[in-house]
C-alpha cells in the first residue's frame, strides 16, 4: 500500500503517535503531514519548492522510520 493511502486511513491518535515516536526531521514531518491530508508527491514538491525526487527520498525515510516503530526497534 502506498504511504499516503495508509496514512489517510489512520485515525488522529494513530497519526499523533507516529509523529511522536518516529523522530521525523522537520522536512519529513512536512511531507508526512501533507501525505496524511491526501496530497500527491507532485503537490508536496510544488508546495515546498523541492523536486519530486527529494519528496521521494523523504517518503522512503518516513517509511523506514515507521517500519522501525512497528518492529519495536526505535
Amino acid at each position: 500500500m502506498k504511504l499516503g493511502l495508509y496514512l489517510q486511513q489512520l485515525i488522529k491518535s494513530e497519526l499523533e503517535s507516529l509523529k511522536e515516536n518516529a523522530n521525523f526531521t522537520e522536512e519529513e514531518m512536512i511531507v508526512f503531514t501533507l501525505l496524511s491530508k491526501g496530497c500527491s508527491r507532485q503537490e508536496i514538491a510544488l508546495k515546498n519548492c523541492v523536486s519530486v525526487a527529494t519528496v521521494d527520498r523523504r517518503v522512503r525515510a518516513i517509511k523506514n522510520k515507521i517500519k522501525k516503530i512497528g518492529s519495536g526497534n526505535n
